[in-house]
C-alpha cells in the first residue's frame, strides 16, 4: 500500500465514524441515525425513535476532541406526556459541568446527576444502546486486537430518563472483530467491522447496510 493510499483509508475510517451511520434496534422496535456536521469538524449529531412498552425519541449533538473524547453533549429525550434535556461539558484542566431538566413522570429519575464532581474528569462518556460511543471509547483507549484489557473511568447516561451515573468499565478488543465489556451488569460483547464501528449486538442492535 502507498503512502498516499494509507492516508486516504484513514481519512475514510476518520470520517465514518463520524456518520452517517444507522442502527437498528433488535430488541424493540427502533433506529438510531449518526451524522456528522461537514461545517463543524469533530461535532456529531444523533437521533433515533425507540418503541416498545414506553415509546420515546432522543436527539443529541456531541463535539469531540482530537482523541476522540466527547467534550461536549446535549440530549433531548421525550416521550407521550413527558420530557428530559441534558447537558454535559468538560475543559482540559477541569472538571465536568452537568445540567438536567424534566418535566412529566414525576416517578421517572431526574435527569442528569446530583454532584457532578461524583464525575471522574476522565470519564468517557457512555450512552445506553448508542453504539458509536463504544466506538469512540475504543478510538480514544487505542485498543488494538488481543491486547490485554483496560479499565477506564465512564459517565454512563441512562436512557430514556438521562440519568447520569459515573463509574468504571473494562474494555477488551479480543480480537479484530470482536470488543467485549465489562463494568455494569452482564459482560456485553459487540461485533466490529474494519474500521472499528459496533456493527452488531446479540439481541440488542446491529447496523443497516
Amino acid at each position: 500500500m502507498t503512502l498516499g493510499a494509507a492516508s486516504t483509508q484513514r481519512r475514510v475510517a476518520s470520517a465514518r465514524a463520524h456518520g452517517p451511520l444507522v442502527w437498528q434496534r433488535t430488541g424493540t422496535i427502533g433506529t438510531e441515525l449518526v451524522l456528522r456536521d461537514d461545517a463543524a469538524p469533530g461535532v456529531v449529531t444523533g437521533s433515533a425513535v425507540v418503541g416498545g412498552r414506553d415509546p420515546y425519541t432522543t436527539r443529541w449533538h456531541a463535539d469531540l476532541d482530537g482523541s476522540w473524547r466527547v467534550r461536549a453533549l446535549t440530549m433531548t429525550c421525550e416521550g407521550s406526556g413527558w420530557r428530559r434535556n441534558l447537558a454535559l461539558a468538560r475543559t482540559p484542566d477541569g472538571p465536568w459541568t452537568c445540567g438536567g431538566e424534566q418535566s412529566g413522570k414525576p416517578e421517572a429519575p431526574p435527569a442528569g446527576i446530583d454532584d457532578p464532581a461524583r464525575i471522574d474528569d476522565a470519564g468517557l462518556l457512555l450512552v445506553t444502546d448508542s453504539p458509536i460511543f463504544l466506538t469512540w471509547a475504543m478510538r480514544s483507549l487505542k485498543l488494538t486486537p488481543g491486547a490485554a484489557a483496560t479499565t477506564t473511568p465512564v459517565v454512563r447516561i441512562r436512557m430514556p430518563w438521562l440519568t447520569v451515573v459515573p463509574g468504571r468499565a473494562t474494555f477488551q478488543q479480543v480480537s479484530d472483530n470482536r470488543l467485549r465489556v465489562t463494568g455494569e451488569g452482564p459482560a456485553c460483547t459487540y461485533d466490529l467491522d474494519a474500521e472499528g464501528i459496533v456493527t452488531y449486538q446479540a439481541g440488542r442492535l446491529r447496523i443497516t447496510p
